[in-house]
């Protein structure tokens, strides 16, 4: 929606700030103004700006300061704005603001407005004059912000709103010269609100601003916000970390908050706000000063920007509740805190490693490790994120000899040595300053090996001498066709051939070579479903095992086979070619069998790829009661055949909600709908949020069911007037024609690198992946041959047709993971058209 009806901008109070740092050296400090000072105003802020710039704060964050509402409907919370272009009186008068920001410009520091966008008072004067500018139900009732009943929605489409919000935000860029936003409740409106926000707010000369986004959607990024909020991290990471979940949380959560960020955009860690305040001080979460400490080290340092928040330098430790009147923060309640959030600050305010560099993860299950390099610095982060003492063993990346970043001693790492840190302790070393020992040389173990194909090997570099300065390698391949090797040595075998793996040092390019023999893999496993009746200690027995001699016969009734959950068993022949075998349960058995490759045995059947579980209701044929036909996508419509022809005819049931499910052809991809109302029950492409595309079950009679529509709650499939497609409309409940039964079928996946399209349709789609083999938890897909608005299906399966990660893509994309070694399948499929593409994850 294009910008119209800009308003004539106030003339420029002061001089636009030439400081204002880049995203990714910020440092922020939240100002929570009413608890923050006995008056609970703007000049009790001024008068601690020395203590917050001496922290090491280059960015200030004010919380709101417009008047609030008044009448009985709105409350006194920031939050509840009866005037955007107003300095409520409580926090003083605009020249407070000015001399506020004019003093924080002074000290270096910018200083940016907390500002909101969805909702107003309910005395705002807007309500009685524009009320089309509010959400209105069919009544024209102004609506709340659901869940807040103390404000009234704005309608962020409206173009009014959109321009009211504009010059407003650009009133206080010129009146009070600031320095950019916080924007609230930033995952509420469209992403298009924001690019015209942005693109506007970016477009005024001279001013360098910074724009945060408070919220966790990854596409805020695209829309041009330079800070998304760390909500993942604090809640999906810090706080679970701290109950006891791996410290192997953190990369997992990293992956997907960065996911749409560009080099610059940064996600703000934070390890309180005065959301979380409200309910709990950051003491009370992370176990002590101590606790929050470590935590803030890491948020600090491992990527994305650091957050504190009013009272933390002093452990305040007292909660906050909303409207934040009844609480004042005691200065004095530990001064002496500040002295350990002032050191991580202020160092990483110096090393351009910290602030820009590239994070390699070194972490285990208690600890916290990663390096940060740039160029020739180097930092190494230990921190050890329990209560309790923990052990870390050195890998050989971060061996070397360092200086501590905040106390100036020497310290040596020496690789395979264990380190134990303290509850909550942590090392930062830096090798500034350390005079730099040469490489003389590496060497590298094994120097040859056989690898069978799709299994991995991990190659382990030496440097000489053992405290050489720069332990740095890098890894290459000379036939990446038969073996790749990732950045940490580990090698994957491709395919049967041979191909020299080198290790070269950073420093002195200095050289070893492994020959490697990638061989035909001889092993195999097979996997068995377990019968209803049977116990849950499922074993396999087999006997005459070729070559002769390799395996022993087994003795009855044989090995415990490994649970794979979902039913299913799977048991690992080595170095053999085939083998008789009998699965038992000790007193339930099959027939005698054989097998020589991998294979799923289930109900009787051998499968060349994992098959669907009987009986979870995720695959099935739907047959009528009346025909004795069966549904299927007849291109645009579904039709009814008289036998299950192929896997038009299957479906799977993907569930919504407990109630309603979705039916997409296994065949097609399609789904099965009634969008278009046009008298037949419709397969297309569909968006799965579509309640045209969702339907329940109903019994008719304990075999038969009906399916009923969520949209057109009405409105129930059936072939009652046999037009050649299913219909949906006045349908009676006792008609044989509208009841219908699911029943259970198996779907194999063909994992092949392949294209293929619907019938009478000519290929459009191509799919590029970069980098192949992906690393570092990201790839890239490039697309072509389509318009741009088709939604794919992107799906990955691992090489034993399991899906393991599906998402929905319309344009290029990176696309995170979090996936072990090895070989993938990686499938976009839209509405004509399907692509797989081999994919190789280091």
């Amino acid at each position: 929606m294009p910008f119209t009806g800009q308003s004539q901008d106030p003339p420029q109070y002061g001089t636009p700030f030439a400081n204002v740092p880049d995203p990714r050296d910020v440092n922020i400090y939240q100002v929570h103004i009413r608890p923050y000072s006995a008056a609970g105003n703007l000049a009790g802020v001024t008068a601690r700006l020395d203590a917050i710039q001496a922290l090491g704060i280059n960015v200030v964050y004010l919380m709101p300061i417009h008047p609030v509402g008044q009448d009985a409907r709105s409350s006194i919370s920031p939050y509840c704005i009866k005037d955007f272009r107003a300095v409520a009186t409580e926090y003083g008068t605009l020249a407070d603001l000015r001399t506020l920001v004019d003093e924080a410009h002074s000290r270096g520091m910018a200083v940016i407005m907390d500002w909101v966008v969805n909702q107003t008072s309910w005395d705002h004067p807007w309500i009685t004059q524009h009320p089309e500018r509010y959400i209105r139900d069919g009544n024209g009732v102004i609506q709340p912000l659901n869940p807040f009943p103390d404000v009234a929605a704005l309608d962020l489409n409206n173009t009014a709103v959109r321009t009211e919000m504009i010059n407003a935000m650009r009133y206080w860029i010129f009146t009070a010269n600031i320095d950019g936003f916080r924007c609230d409740y930033a995952n509420n409106p469209p992403l298009n609100f924001w690019t015209q926000v942005i693109g506007n707010l970016r477009s005024i000369s001279g001013r360098q601003l910074l724009l945060f986004a408070e919220g966790d959607r990854q596409e805020n990024f695209t829309a041009g916000f330079d800070f998304t909020f760390g909500d993942k991290w604090y809640y999906d990471a810090l706080k679970p970390i701290r109950n006891g979940t791996s410290v192997a949380q953190i990369q997992t959560t990293t992956d997907t908050e960065y996911v749409h960020a560009n080099s610059s955009q940064q996600v703000i860690r934070y390890t309180a706000n005065h959301d979380t305040e409200g309910n709990e001080t950051p003491l009370q979460v992370f176990g002590g000063h101590n606790g929050v400490v470590v935590n803030f080290l890491v948020s600090a340092y491992m990527r994305g920007a650091p957050f504190l928040t009013s009272g933390q330098e002093v452990d305040f430790n007292r909660t906050i509740p909303w409207p934040y009147t009844s609480v004042k923060i005691n200065w004095n309640t530990n001064p002496s805190a500040a002295a350990d959030f002032t050191d991580i600050l202020q160092f990483r305010n110096s090393s351009t490693a910290i602030r820009r560099g590239t994070m390699t993860n070194y972490s285990n299950t208690n600890v916290c490790a990663f390096t940060k390099t740039a160029g020739s610095e180097k930092v190494v982060v230990i921190a050890n994120l329990r209560s309790g003492t923990s052990t870390y063993v050195i890998p050989a990346a971060l061996a070397g000899a360092y200086t501590n970043a905040f106390d100036g001693t020497d310290v040596n790492l020496v690789a395979g040595a264990t380190r134990s840190l303290n509850g909550f302790g942590y090392l930062v070393l830096t090798n500034a300053n350390v005079a730099p020992v040469p490489v003389t040389g590496v060497s590298v173990a094994p120097a040859n090996a056989s690898v069978h194909a799709g299994q991995t090997l991990q190659l382990t570099a030496t440097i000489a001498p053992s405290n050489a300065t720069n332990q740095s390698v890098s890894w290459s391949s000379s036939n990446t066709s038969v073996a790749t090797v990732n950045a940490s040595g580990l090698v994957t075998a491709i395919t049967p051939g041979t191909a020299n793996i080198t290790v070269t040092t950073a420093d002195g390019q200095k050289t070893a070579v492994s020959a490697i023999q990638a061989t035909p893999l001889t092993s195999f496993t097979v996997h068995f479903y377990k019968p209803a009746p049977w116990g849950s200690n499922i074993r396999i027995y087999w006997w005459n095992a070729q070559p002769s001699g390799t395996l022993a016969d087994g003795t009855w009734p044989g090995v415990a086979m490994q649970d794979d959950g979902d039913g299913w068993y799977s048991h690992t022949f080595v170095n053999i070619t085939s083998t008789n075998l009998i699965f038992n349960d000790g007193g339930n058995q099959t027939a005698d069998l054989n097998r020589d490759e991998n294979g799923w045995y289930m109900n009787g059947t051998w499968y060349g790829s994992q098959p669907t579980n009987p009986g979870t209701g995720n695959y099935v044929t739907i047959k009528n009661r009346w025909k004795g036909t069966y549904l299927y996508d007849a291109g645009g419509n579904t039709g009814y055949g008289t036998s299950v022809a192929n896997n038009n005819y299957k479906w799977e049931k993907v569930p919504v909600t407990a109630q309603y499910f979705l039916l997409r052809n296994v065949g097609t991809g399609e789904y099965m709908h009634i969008e278009n109302q046009t008298g037949s029950v419709q397969c297309t492409a569909a968006g799965e949020d579509w309640w045209s595309a969702q339907w329940s079950q109903e019994q008719a009679d304990g075999v038969w069911q009906r399916l009923r529509n969520r949209w057109q709650t009405g409105h129930i499939i059936h072939v009652e007037n046999q037009t050649g497609s299913a219909q949906y409309a006045n349908a009676q409940d006792g008609w044989w024609s509208a009841q219908w039964q699911l029943e259970a079928t198996t779907v194999s996946l063909l994992l092949n690198e392949q294209s293929f399209v619907k019938p009478g349709m000519q290929p459009s789609l191509t799919m590029n992946i970069f980098p192949n083999p992906a690393i570092n938890g990201t790839f890239r897909i490039n697309l072509s041959g389509f318009t741009g608005e088709e939604m794919f299906r992107l799906t990955i399966y691992d090489m034993q047709g399991k899906q393991v990660k599906t998402e929905w893509v319309n344009n290029d994309t990176s696309v995170g993971y979090h996936l072990p070694t090895g070989l993938y399948i990686i499938e976009l499929k839209g509405k004509a058209t399907a692509v797989r593409k081999k994919l190789i994850v280091q």
